[in-house]
Parts: C-alpha cells; sequence; structure tokens
C-alpha cells in the first residue's frame, strides 16, 4: 500500500514537474516577441541619416506587414548610448565604437555586430552669390579653429566679411566627423554657429551670403535622378582638397563617381550596429538593408551601396 501511495505521489511529481518545464519553456517563448518579419523594436539614428533610414523603414514595413520599426533621430552619441542602456536594440551611425564602449559589451558579455551598409560624404555649402568654392582641409581645419574668419583671408572675390560656419548640432556625426578627420583637439571650442537641424543648414546658408554650412551629402543630393549626380540648385556645393595647392581637378564634390572611388576628402561609411541575441526584427531589418532592396534604396538617396556591387560608366557629353 506504502509502495502504491509511493508510486503515485512520485507520478504526481513528475506530472507537476512536466507542466512547470511546459510553463517555463512558454514563458522563454513569450519573452521574444519578435522575429525577421514582425515583432515592434526601436532604432536610434544619427540625424544625418534620417532621409535614408525614413525610405529604408517604408520600404520595408511595405513588404512585411506585422513589423514596426521605430526610429529615433537623435545625436551620434545619444544614440551609442542608448544602445548601451538597453534602450534600443540597433543604431547608425557613422564610427566605430570606441574601446571604453566595446568594453561594456565585452564585460556584460553582451554580443553586437556591426554592418557597414553606405557611403556618404560631409558636404560644404555657400551660398549662390559666392562663387569661391574651393577649400582645402587645412583651411577648413582653421576655420573651424577661428584662426580664419573672413573670407577676404581666404582670399575670396564674391563675398566679404565674416565667415559664419553653420553646422546642424555641436554634437552631431558631421562635426564629430570632422574633429576626427582634421585632428582637431576634442576640447578645443569651435568656431561654429548650430542651426537645429540639417534642413535648417540649408535654409541658413540659403538666406546669408557669408555662410559655410557642414551636411551630410545625402540632403542635397537628387534621389529622383541619382544618375545626374545632381544637387540641389539653391545652395553651391564647395570643392574640397586634401592639401593646399593642388590644381583644380583634384578639388573634388561629394558625388557618387567620387565618393565611389574614395577620391572624396570627406568620405564616411554609414553603418548599422545590432545587439540581438535572437533571430529577430533587428536582424531582418538588417538583412533587407543590406540586401538588393535595401542597396537600391541607398542608390537612390544619392549614397554609395556597400554590399552590392555598382558600375561606374564614364560618358563624353558634347554641348
Amino acid at each position: 500500500m506504502n509502495m502504491a501511495n509511493t508510486a503515485r505521489n512520485l507520478s504526481g511529481v513528475f506530472f507537476l514537474s512536466c507542466i512547470l518545464f511546459s510553463c517555463s519553456l512558454f514563458s522563454k517563448k513569450e519573452d521574444i516577441k519578435d522575429g525577421p518579419a514582425q515583432g515592434e523594436i526601436a532604432i536610434a539614428v544619427d540625424e544625418s541619416f534620417q532621409l535614408l533610414l525614413k525610405s529604408e523603414k517604408t520600404a520595408f514595413e511595405n513588404n512585411y506587414h506585422f513589423a514596426h520599426i521605430n526610429l529615433k533621430f537623435t545625436p551620434e552619441n545619444e544614440a551609442i548610448a542608448d544602445l548601451l542602456n538597453e534602450k534600443v536594440r540597433s543604431i547608425v551611425v557613422s564610427r566605430d565604437l570606441t574601446a571604453k564602449e566595446k568594453e561594456i559589451f565585452t564585460r556584460e558579455k553582451i554580443t553586437y555586430r556591426s554592418f557597414p551598409f553606405a557611403a556618404d560624404g560631409i558636404a560644404l555649402l555657400t551660398n549662390k552669390q559666392n562663387t569661391d568654392t574651393l577649400i582645402s582641409l587645412p583651411l577648413l581645419k582653421e576655420l573651424l579653429q577661428g584662426k580664419i574668419s573672413n573670407w577676404n583671408k581666404m582670399g575670396a572675390r564674391s563675398v566679404s566679411g565674416e565667415i559664419l560656419l553653420v553646422v546642424d548640432k555641436a554634437n552631431s556625426s558631421n562635426i564629430k566627423f570632422l574633429i576626427d578627420k582634421l585632428g582637431i583637439a576634442s576640447t578645443q571650442k569651435l568656431a561654429v554657429f548650430a542651426a537645429g537641424s540639417n534642413p535648417a543648414v540649408i535654409e541658413y546658408v540659403k538666406n546669408h551670403s557669408n555662410a559655410l554650412g557642414i551636411i551630410g551629402s545625402n540632403w542635397i543630393s537628387d534621389g529622383d535622378n541619382p544618375t545626374s549626380l545632381g544637387f540641389i540648385k539653391s545652395v553651391h556645393v564647395m570643392s574640397v582638397a586634401e592639401k593646399d595647392g593642388l590644381p583644380h581637378d583634384k578639388y573634388l564634390q561629394p558625388f557618387g563617381y567620387n565618393l565611389a572611388l574614395k577620391t572624396y576628402p570627406l568620405r564616411r561609411e554609414i553603418k548599422l550596429i545590432l545587439k540581438e541575441s535572437h533571430l529577430g526584427l533587428g536582424t531582418g531589418f538588417v538583412n533587407y538593408v543590406c540586401g538588393e532592396m535595401g542597396q537600391l534604396i541607398v542608390l537612390k538617396a544619392g549614397l554609395i551601396p556597400l554590399t552590392r556591387p555598382i558600375t561606374i560608366r564614364t560618358y563624353q557629353i558634347n554641348q
């Protein structure tokens, strides 16, 4: 009798254990609420790439109706901080993580992956009245440092007076890229005025003859006709050279041709950094952006796809 009771008790314990184990599996599945083509996630995007990522999001969601991407547009460093603090699962930025930032992932045993998927450039804009549109990197460095503050000292002939350097935000990826590229100390105060956004920079340059704007090139690209390598006609786009004293043909603009050949001095790569331990919506979005359709969107935005081959052709134009 005791053995029968014991058997029944053991059977009951085994049955209860099976129920608990099944509930445990169910809970784990419930924790993962998204897949490669469904669910909802947040991605922090540097404001310089707002137009591009809006287009990628729209196309992705039109293909996958059960997926929703919440884009948060913010300065680059804040986007990275959001990733480290687990406020977002993915970010779109123009720089790699620093050693200290990588250390946080290593210490917490969290895996992240970085996917370069597009190349753009920092474009320098001047007013339509300003026909002095050649600039070298050493000269740009002196302008940012405040060592040169007058158009006359730059040798300009079409405009005069104070040079107004205009950026979107003081902590944006545009200005951070220039600081790193030109070797300017991060503690140095820059002679720039923050307009608040990339469109505001364009508007300011349009209305001020002595302004020089700093902006991401995709904001002024002719997206309806990327093969024309055209830019909006309301401002001038400056041509940039690596060094002083080079011939005019060494001063280049951030057109697709120069970005593709990596000859434009202020070229940079756009990266999608993903922190996702399962096959989730972040992975699905990365695969789309790096896939054929996502790379066509990159090309239409006037940027250079990095995960698909492109063809460069040279044409003779008779005028």
